[in-house]
């Protein structure tokens, strides 16, 4: 089951580096969403200098930005190996709620649905391979693994519900209002209770499945000889069912479509006007217990899309996927709808935002948005232990853990220092 360790938690000195609201970024997959360019000139010391590749030289020069910030205290790294707690507070339809989990050096293992940590998304293999080149370079996970498990030991959830005794390590609040908050948990008898508690489960990869393959083939390459750590990384494991997160639907972006898609359509599905107003189609779809599709055209058209027949659509699919595959809304739409219809896979992109894929669409930039229904976090942990990847960016689990508030060395340089001694911000148990 999981192997989770204590590791040594990496992180901006503010006395040099300044808050953690200007160095720290949004998770990978939404920096765009968030604005790049602020993020970039928020600050000299941006966590983006160590994921951005220039031209020819690629990644060297994040290594070489690594590097001096070892050196000049930039980063600092806690003497002593612990896990962290992670609380992320926002608000969901306006009701105070947090999400909260543990930050671990999690040993990695393959993903094929026999161990411990299992995938619910497929990857692409070229994104694989260029983070890895971003890891080799600068060899630090700036940003955890997001993984979820369900029916955690009554002990790893009364740690977890203890409240602090201290004030946090880190504390940023970023774009969507989310607070979050970061604790050393360093008792050595919490520690020893997590890992066994960690030890009777497994986990279901939220976010982060490119980050995970990176790691495990930064590990093959590196072979038995690397040092123990690359054989681990760093993850952020949440009770799905106690202060987990929420699914957020992935929307498709049709960057080109058919001429006569509404005609296209028409054969396999009922098109009734709907809102204009991304946003309010959202709502009516999430209403409805039925597969039910957005369909957004430029100047302000919108529709839904009802199948005239769900069963014959899921006859399009494998036949040997399970029910909960099968009705997927996101899988039907690209196995069953968009396939069919001649869309070109490349011009298809995942947006999470509804109003600025719709805007594009209405700017000229796409031919048409796609709105789907989201999935349910029961859902994914069905088909990641049945062995079933759904399409890539199927799912989009919110809150997101912040990159560059908590890292995690790959490899232990000599110049690794640890963090001055920050009275009242709590060594021990959090």
């Amino acid at each position: 089951m999981v192997d989770a360790a204590p590791f040594r938690g990496v992180r901006y000195d503010p006395q040099v580096a300044g808050d953690a609201e200007t160095t720290s970024a949004p998770a990978y997959d939404d920096i765009e969403r968030f604005a790049y360019a602020r993020h970039r000139t928020a600050s000299p010391y941006t966590v983006l200098e160590l994921l951005a590749a220039r031209g020819a030289r690629g990644y060297a020069d994040a290594g070489g930005t690594l590097d001096r910030w070892w050196r000049t205290r930039v980063l600092v790294a806690d003497p002593e190996p612990a896990f962290y707690r992670y609380e992320e507070h926002e608000l969901r339809d306006g009701v105070p709620a947090v999400q909260r989990g543990l930050m671990v050096a999690l040993r990695l293992e393959p993903l094929d649905g026999r161990g411990a940590v299992l995938a619910h998304e497929e990857v692409d293999p070229t994104r694989v391979e260029e983070r890895l080149e971003r890891l080799e370079a600068a060899p630090l996970d700036v940003s955890p693994v997001f993984a979820m498990y369900r029916d955690g030991p009554t002990e790893l959830r009364d740690l977890l519900d203890r409240p602090p005794l201290s004030r946090p390590l880190v504390a940023a609040s970023d774009e969507t209002g989310t607070d979050h908050r970061i604790w050393r948990v360093g008792d050595a008898g919490d520690i020893a209770l997590v890992r066994a508690a960690l030890s009777t489960l497994r986990v279901v990869i939220a976010d982060g499945h490119h980050r995970y393959a990176t790691a495990l083939a930064h590990a093959h390459r590196l072979g038995d000889a690397a040092d123990s750590t690359a054989h681990r990384t760093l993850a952020y494991l949440v009770d799905a069912q106690v202060h987990g997160p929420r699914l957020e639907p992935v929307h498709r972006l049709l960057r080109s479509a058919p001429a006569d898609l509404l005609d296209r359509l028409a054969a396999d599905f009922t098109i009734e006007p709907g809102p204009a107003d991304p946003r309010t189609l959202e709502l009516r779809l999430r209403a409805s217990r039925r597969c039910v599709f957005g369909l957004r055209l430029a100047e302000g058209r919108g529709y839904l899309l009802r199948p005239r027949d769900e069963d014959a659509l899921r006859g399009r699919l494998p036949g040997d996927r399970s029910p909960a595959w099968r009705a997927v809304d996101a899988v039907i739409l690209a196995a069953a709808v968009l396939g069919p219809l001649g869309v070109d896979p490349s011009a298809v992109e995942p947006r999470t935002d509804a109003a600025a894929a719709a805007a594009a669409v209405d700017g000229g930039q796409a031919s048409a948005l796609i709105l789907v229904r989201p999935t349910t976090a029961a859902v994914v942990h069905e088909v990641a232990e049945r062995g079933e990847p759904l399409p890539a960016k199927t799912t989009s689990f919110h809150p997101k853990p912040r990159t560059g508030l908590l890292m995690r060395a790959v490899g232990d340089p000599t110049y690794v220092r640890p963090v001055r001694d920050e009275p009242g911000a709590g060594r021990g148990s959090a």
